[in-house]
């Protein structure tokens, strides 16, 4: 589960260093895409409706995953970057896992599990600042 939260949080926390929507790179428009499903799941009373939700957030996830996070994209090459890129696609695979996961919970009425799921998200949220977000 801990990987499952540590994925989700790099994508959430990849919004607060997006540049402005003029600028949006591919990436900042698929985690975009990811919060907005995020918030409205959050909310969706409808098990069928936040199914679709996320399915259109592992959409945007599965889309991310081949992107290179704007602090990657500025480190040196070298064994450190491929490290650091190999973990980002990691997490970001199991975000996927995580996301399938909250489907299945929607598809099966699972509204305990709906309500955990979405409730860890806080905490994937602040492990993504922590790996992934330079002060």
């Amino acid at each position: 589960m801990k990987h499952k939260i540590t994925l989700f949080s790099i994508a959430l926390s990849s919004l607060l260093i997006l540049p402005s929507m003029a600028d949006e790179t591919p990436l900042a428009e698929q985690m975009s895409a990811m919060n907005d499903a995020y918030k409205a799941m959050r909310g969706e009373k409808d098990l069928t409706k936040g199914a679709a939700l996320a399915r259109e957030a592992q959409d945007a996830m599965i889309k991310s995953i081949s992107e290179t996070p704007e602090m990657l994209a500025a480190m040196a090459d070298g064994p450190e970057k491929a490290k650091k890129a190999a973990t980002y696609r990691k997490m970001m695979s199991n975000l996927i896992l995580a996301l399938v996961d909250l489907e299945l919970a929607f598809l099966e009425g699972d509204t305990a599990k709906v309500e955990t799921l979405i409730a860890s998200m806080r905490e994937m949220k602040k492990e993504g600042h922590d790996a992934f977000i330079e002060e």
